[in-house]
């Protein structure tokens, strides 16, 4: 035990000395260990331990000096390695410029479309994650319907979010509620400034808005903001809109001509990736002005947007379970069987979500895929026209290979050398990449309609992704030609040889693969814009051009109306006025109808208008009359149907129809006393349903069921129509803003997704095809250059130009005439199903399969037409003396 602690004693840390064995250089390691343990021993003898131990680590770091570390040397060699990895790229980079600016250009053109594409699938894909109880918030959806009709709602009754709170507690940690009066435009005033705008985004909302939602309050308290009646809260940008540089805390806005709503607080504009925008909170309490004192009751009547936050640990199930007797206790008898409750993710909605009654219109999961397989696409083109570029140039540099190997490099070195080359060339590519989309981003925001700073560039998460692309392409990318360069035999290609190299017919299935995707991306674009002109351009059964519509909902033109369309008709420019209750042909309502042969009533799609509704859209009558103002009881009497509900009925002929008998949730009763012809009374991505038309003539109507005025005017003097029409509007409501849109313009709103996939399909499809031509063209480039010495053998026998374009190209076309064979069938089963999802459609038709073949063989002929050209002006006699 005693020369156990003594030899213990004697022995120095163990660590110093393996820190030692890590750094030096086996050369010196024994001789310089022996010094300083030799020192030790000297040390132990002479002082305390403690101090023998510090003068031993002491002396070991003082060995960490250049000459004793073992990783110089290697750290060297790896040095000069890339040092000389970077001489080759560089040479052979200046040696072969074309080939290397095809190459990088093509993949710089080919990243930028995909970065581009992933910054817009990112943001599409982070609506309302924002919020720290995103996983839990639900909206409460109502689907309404008997027999297939009705209505899927993203709206509920009034009572509906206290009753959820109230009878599921332990499940609903918060409920908050939105109303707008479902109109386009609240006005908005300033007094003191003289200031007023109809705005579009006014919300009213619970108390409890900020305990569901996570938008930010610059000033104000989230606690009390909202729980007074007549306050309000406004974004940043509307408090500089209506008080410029003042603080308008505390201050007073008017809210349609007659309530003051004061200040509580100022709200950070909206965040763009929210899938409603607002510019003004209204505290909920505010409504009771609105309807004599208090809340609506009606289970019937669905306008408020309703948001429910579950407790920690609730399934989204426990609490569906439950949903039908909530239903059979609240909701009215003569539709509580017809009435389903659901929930949708918060986080869902902006992708998934195509509802009646959504507050605003959302995008659609679909778009995002094809936009990703379009990204995919671009990139495989992409990478195919390295990786055939890489391989085809491989005689090039037969000799240096050849060189490198007889002078002992291994295949891995070779292998080695030549991804680095193809990574560098990858991430030279990816900058240029990122510099065209810094450069593109702000016309690509413009066109997509998003808001993404170029500051997304710098996100941890993005540059992870994008240096882990840089690194997946090049390796893919460098791969192949990786093996095929190192695999050339030394001998063969110092003997000068001519060099079979493996790997033609992968380049020829690459190129084959290359152009069916561009031709399948032309077709699709083609598809894609045929149906959105369709959509567009499609009778809709009614006229929706030159028709101005201005809204009026919550204002006092019920009692002006009349007057105010005498004035308005006084214009000759001016043919005709009705007032609506949606915009026609892209929303509707829904009401519960009896009509005669039915045993229970169910909702129907309804439609409140006034007088000259009929002749204003003109809707031909298939039978009957339209309603007469002249009969004063056609505005409780009397409806008019669409021709999809008389066959609905089973009624034989709209005559038919004409005289039958219907009840109203059994308040009124009256006969049909029109039938007019089916028109697109929603948008074209639905089919015709039964219609019920109704009058709807009380001045209080204007508060809820009539929300526009539609005027016919006379489209060549559209300006002075407006101007006459403004004078109208003034002389009846002189302290209102007037407003109006045109109501085809609000229709194509509808074929919003539509629109910007076209848009973007149409530019990267192009840009797919001119990287493919670049690729072609590096190919053709190639193919003549390896072909020189056969072409001027076939000069000196005869052969003339046209002849030698139809050499070179042969092969090409014959590629692309495959390649146009396997796109045909894949084009036609994705785009049919895509279409299926269209209520109107329009039939695959062969002419957009032959443009996109013509257009492929020509722009490829061209391409290859220019180096077959460029061939035939060989002088033979050069390139025989060369050869």
């Amino acid at each position: 035990m005693l020369g156990n602690e003594e030899g213990k004693r004697k022995t120095p840390p163990k660590w110093p000395d393996k820190f030692l064995g890590w750094f030096c250089h086996e050369d010196h390691l024994e001789i310089l260990r022996g010094d300083v343990y030799e020192l030790y021993e000297e040390h132990i003898e002479t002082m305390p331990k403690w101090k023998a131990d510090l003068l031993f680590i002491l002396n070991i770091l003082g060995l960490c000096r250049p000459f004793v570390f073992k990783r110089k040397s290697q750290n060297s060699i790896h040095i000069a390695m890339f040092r000389n990895y970077f001489k080759v790229t560089y040479r052979n980079f200046i040696k072969q410029k074309v080939y290397s600016m095809l190459n990088i250009s093509g993949l710089a053109i080919g990243l930028a479309c995909a970065i581009l594409i992933f910054i817009y699938i990112s943001d599409e894909l982070s609506y309302d994650k924002f919020h720290s109880k995103s996983d839990r918030i639900y909206r409460v959806l109502e689907k309404f319907e008997s027999e297939g009709v009705g209505e899927h709602s993203a709206s509920l009754p009034f009572p509906t979010g206290p009753a959820l709170k109230n009878d599921f507690g332990r499940q609903v940690e918060h409920a908050v509620r939105f109303f707008n009066f479902q109109s386009p435009s609240l006005a908005l005033a300033n007094k003191a400034a003289d200031k007023g705008f109809n705005e579009s985004s006014i919300f009213f909302a619970d108390s409890t808005f900020f305990d569901v939602f996570d938008f930010e309050l610059i000033e104000g308290d989230k606690e009390t903001a909202l729980d007074d009646p007549n306050s309000i809260l406004i974004t940043r940008s509307m408090a500089k809109k209506y008080f410029v540089d003042d603080d308008p805390m505390g201050k007073t806005l008017e809210f349609q001509g007659d309530q003051n709503l004061m200040i509580t607080g100022i709200l950070e504009d909206s965040p763009k990736n929210a899938h409603f925008q607002f510019d003004f909170i209204v505290s909920f309490s505010s409504l009771k002005a609105s309807f004599g004192g208090s809340y609506p009751t009606s289970w019937y009547w669905n306008p408020c947007w309703t948001y429910i936050v579950l407790e920690e640990n609730t399934k989204p199930s426990d609490l569906l379970g439950q949903f039908p007797d909530f239903v059979q206790k609240y909701f009215p008898d003569f539709v509580k069987d017809d009435i389903e409750l659901q929930l949708q993710p918060v986080e869902d909605i902006h992708l998934t979500s195509k509802l009646d009654y959504e507050i605003a219109a959302n995008s659609d999961m679909k778009n995002v895929y094809i936009f990703g397989m379009v990204a995919v696409f671009v990139l495989i083109i992409a990478a195919i026209n390295f990786i055939y570029l890489s391989t085809a140039r491989a005689n090039k540099r037969a000799k240096e290979v050849g060189v490198r190997k007889a002078l002992g490099s291994a295949k891995s070195q070779l292998i080695n050398q030549f991804i680095f080359e193809s990574i560098l060339l990858t991430f030279t590519s990816l900058l240029i990449g990122v510099f065209i989309v810094i450069l593109i981003l702000p016309g690509f925001n413009a066109l997509t309609e998003k808001t993404v700073p170029i500051s997304i560039l710098l996100e941890p998460l993005f540059l992870f992704n994008l240096i882990g692309a840089g690194l997946i392409i090049g390796l893919l990318s460098g791969f192949y030609p990786a093996f095929v360069l190192s695999s050339f035999k030394t001998v063969s290609v110092l003997k000068g040889g001519h060099l079979k190299i493996n790997g033609m017919n992968f380049r020829r299935i690459l190129v084959t693969a290359q152009f069916s995707i561009s031709i399948m991306l032309i077709i699709g674009t083609f598809i894609v814009l045929k149906q959105l002109d369709f959509l567009q351009s499609k009778d809709a059964g009614f006229d929706d051009e030159n028709i101005v519509m201005v809204p009026v909902i919550q204002s006092p033109m019920g009692q002006h109306y009349e007057n105010f369309k005498i004035a308005a008709l006084q214009s000759p420019h001016i043919s005709s006025m009705t007032a609506v209750e949606e915009i026609v042909g892209a929303k509707y309502q829904v009401g519960n109808y009896l009509f005669e042969g039915m045993e229970e009533s169910k909702p129907f799609p309804r439609f409140n208008v006034r007088h000259d509704f009929v002749s204003t859209m003109n809707i031909p009558l298939a039978a009957g009359r339209a309603y007469d103002q002249t009969i004063q009881t056609d505005d409780s009497l009397a409806l008019i149907v669409n021709e999809t509900l008389v066959h609905s009925m089973g009624w034989d002929t709209p005559q038919e129809a004409v005289g039958k008998r219907f009840n109203f949730r059994g308040e009124l009763k009256g006969r049909i006393v029109g039938v007019v012809e089916d028109y697109n009374f929603a948008s074209k991505h639905y089919p015709i349903a039964p219609l019920v038309i109704t009058l709807n003539t009380r001045p209080r109507a204007f508060n809820l069921f009539i929300k526009y005025v539609a005027i016919k005017i006379d489209g060549t003097q559209t300006k002075t129509a407006i101007a006459d029409l403004e004078r109208a509007w003034v002389s009846v409501l002189p302290d209102r803003p007037f407003d109006f849109f045109f109501l085809d313009d609000r229709i194509n709103d509808s074929y919003k997704s539509e629109m910007k996939l076209s848009d973007i399909t149409v530019i990267f499809s192009t840009l797919a095809i001119l990287v493919a031509c670049l690729g072609l063209f590096g190919l053709a480039t190639f193919s003549v250059e390896q072909r020189t010495k056969e072409i001027g053998v076939r000069k000196v026998l005869g052969i003339n130009t046209s002849q030698i374009m139809l050499l070179l190209s042969r092969e090409f076309m014959v590629l692309i005439g495959i390649a146009f064979l396997i796109a045909i069938p894949l084009a036609y089963y994705s785009l049919n199903e895509w279409l299926n999802d269209f209520a109107f459609r329009i039939d695959i038709q062969i002419w957009p399969f032959i443009l996109a073949g013509a257009m492929t063989f020509f722009i490829s002929a061209i391409t290859v037409a220019f180096h077959a050209l460029k061939a035939s002006y060989i002088n033979p006699t050069e390139t025989l003396k060369s050869e």
